[in-house]
């Protein structure tokens, strides 16, 4: 009997053909592209077989697609990828490996125009898959005695209501506080987002944050987060890009497991 494929198999299998590493290279150098923009990325190719690598890739999570308006856009989703990293590396050597890497992508990146320019806004969108429940997956989200095990070890405060506050704590120092803009438990939650953690996200406008929770099978819960109304890539934005990736994880993790993505022990002598 042949064993069921793990998830990290899969994506290796899908990130294994160059043609889907290009797709996956133009969403990184512009998020939010339809099926015709990415067509470009593959001109050899018919547009059947570029939605056929598509789907590999969000069936691997790797990307997924959101509907805005009468397009159908298509964003890079790197907590996968972050999962895989995280697997295999220590709380010291990921933080090694993440100066290099934004160190690699300061000296390489090359000038581009941001989204605004072409008439889009520009925005992070990300997907998991928990083997938890919705209900489950929401009382992680609003309730201090799990945020503090995977969310930057803060706490939250609201009581999650149309137009409420809510405000994320770490120790004495506020990180981000907001209204609740749409609440509909355990599906749908929609918040301003304002970033206090230091002194160049403060000075950003507030953007906005969508949870949406969806039973994928039974006991199983896909969470897809919508962080957008960004005036451009300001503070916020580039802090946050890959924040929601490790937040996700440890989601993943303390729900799955009972444990958090990097050891409370770790964390607290760090």
């Amino acid at each position: 009997m042949v064993a069921p494929m793990e998830q990290g198999d899969v994506v290796f299998r899908a990130l294994a053909d160059p043609s889907r590493r290009r797709l996956l290279d133009r969403l990184y150098e512009r998020d939010g592209q339809t099926l015709g923009e990415l067509e470009a990325a593959l001109p050899q190719m018919t547009r059947i077989a570029v939605m056929k690598h598509l789907r590999l890739l969000e069936g691997a999570g790797l990307v997924v697609s959101h509907r805005s308006g009468r397009k159908r856009l298509h964003y890079l989703n790197p907590v996968p990828i972050r999962r895989l990293h995280d697997r295999w590396l220590d709380k010291f050597r990921i933080r090694a490996a993440d100066v290099l890497l934004a160190l690699q992508s300061f000296m390489e990146e090359p000038t581009m125009g941001t989204d605004t320019e072409a008439g889009v806004r520009p925005r992070h969108v990300s997907q998991i898959f928990i083997r938890a429940t919705p209900e489950q997956v929401w009382r992680a989200i609003t309730e201090s005695a799990f945020t503090q095990r995977y969310y930057y070890r803060s706490t939250v405060e609201s009581d999650w209501r149309e137009g409420s506050p809510y405000r994320y704590a770490i120790g004495d120092t506020e990180a981000i506080v907001g209204v609740i803009l749409d609440a509909d438990p355990p599906r749908r939650l929609v918040q301003t987002f304002d970033a206090r953690w230091d002194g160049d996200v403060a000075a950003d406008p507030p953007s906005r944050l969508t949870w949406q929770l969806e039973e994928a099978a039974p006991g199983v819960t896909k969470v897809t987060t919508i962080h957008d109304e960004f005036p451009a890539r300001n503070a916020t934005f580039e802090s946050v890009s890959s924040g929601m990736s490790f937040i996700l994880s440890g989601l993943k993790s303390l729900l799955e497991t009972g444990d958090p993505l990097v050891p409370e022990a770790a964390v607290a002598t760090a």
